[in-house]
């Protein structure tokens, strides 16, 4: 395992930007600069390394580890979260938010952070609820959020170079994976993952400590993938079919079925 600071991994192009970025971050209660980056080659799962870390007192708000390299990742429903080499398999420790109804949102905020750091490198990204990152009409990455113990860490996977073997890919899905090395051709894990963490911390901390709920909602709403479209809704073997009018103040889904409204906390989005 090495340990990096977040500050000597950036680009120079992307250091050489930060003087207009706040340096102390009032959420995360330090300096974005002295966040680490824990890297491993090989690794069962960054979730599991990271857990380990925080039960030996190791990892601060801020503080991640970057797998190269997964051999038993988990997506949403523990589902298996295949992980080639030339990707990004990383877990980052976020500071717990002040208000019940922000952590119950807490996946959509996350997505929404790293959300905004792509597209500040001109990437088109959507967000599909409840987890998943969504560009030219594929999954380029997801977001899985656990929480125990006190603790939250955000499991964050993403397709830089390479996409999983068809064959371990779900039957039946929404849509094929995709990798942004169109878009993003010169990034690695390392570099690309600490210019994420650095911007994604900052959207963070902006959203916690200086948006309302109702104007978080709103503003993310354009960002969601098939917003005001028909789509069908799968939810406890049930499937539902209406208009996705956006999400709620719990981080749900909000379905318009012929003029009356839904409101989902949970189920699979099929189209």
């Amino acid at each position: 395992m090495q340990v990096f600071k977040l500050k000597d991994l950036l680009p120079s192009k992307v250091a050489g930007s930060s003087a207009g970025m706040p340096d102390f971050s009032a959420c995360f209660q330090r300096s974005w600069r002295e966040f680490r980056v824990f890297e491993l080659e090989t690794c069962a799962s960054s979730l599991d390394t990271a857990w380990e870390l925080m039960d030996q007192g190791g990892m601060l708000a801020g503080d991640s580890v970057l797998c190269l390299e997964q051999t038993g990742g988990r997506g949403r429903m523990r589902r298996r979260w295949s992980s080639p080499r030339g990707n990004i398999y990383a877990a980052i420790k976020l500071p717990v938010p002040d208000s019940p109804e922000k952590n119950r949102m807490l996946s959509i905020i996350a997505g929404y952070s790293f959300q905004r750091a792509l597209m500040a490198r001109g990437i088109e990204v959507f967000l599909k609820w409840p987890n998943d990152l969504v560009v030219n009409s594929g999954k380029a990455g997801g977001i899985l959020i656990e929480e125990k113990r006190g603790g939250i860490l955000a499991g964050i996977g993403l397709n830089l170079k390479s996409l999983p073997d068809s064959r371990e890919l779900r039957t039946g899905r929404l849509m094929d994976p995709v990798h942004l090395s169109g878009a993003w051709p010169e990034a690695d894990p390392r570099t690309a993952w600490a210019e994420l963490v650095y911007l994604g911390q900052f959207w963070y901390d902006n959203i916690l400590c200086n948006y309302s709920l109702i104007d978080f909602i709103s503003e993310v709403k354009p960002y969601l993938w098939l917003v005001n479209q028909m789509v069908r809704v799968e939810q406890d073997q049930i499937v539902l079919e209406g208009r996705l009018k956006g999400i709620d103040e719990s981080g749900g889904i909000i379905l318009d079925c012929a003029g009356q409204h839904k409101h989902i906390q949970t189920g699979t989005l099929l189209s």
